[in-house]
């Protein structure tokens, strides 16, 4: 069993594309505003988000996305949000390749 595993993982490997997360549209990215721009808001530049949590206190959300071609990673974006009790965002960051 654990020999079929990683068989497949290196088949996937060798035979090209390996996608992790969701592809999200980067463009929204700009007009967010800290204790402005709403959770609503953020939700519908980007849909649902990959991961929720906490972090101090405070509701967090996460949009991830990779793309691997021949093992190299080729694309990568991570979009985290932090929001106020009061459902605006708090603070975000943003990285991309």
């Amino acid at each position: 069993m654990r020999w079929s595993i990683a068989a497949f993982v290196v088949s996937l490997m060798l035979s090209g594309c390996l996608y992790m997360g969701r592809d999200f549209v980067t463009t929204p990215v700009r007009s967010i505003e800290n204790n402005v721009t709403t959770q609503r808001e953020i939700f519908s530049y980007f849909g649902e988000p990959i991961r929720r949590g906490l972090e101090n206190g405070y509701e967090t959300w996460t949009y991830s996305y990779q793309y691997y071609e021949l093992a190299q990673l080729r694309d990568s974006k991570e979009l985290y949000v932090v929001f106020n009790k009061d459902n605006t965002v708090r603070s975000y960051s943003f990285t991309a390749k």
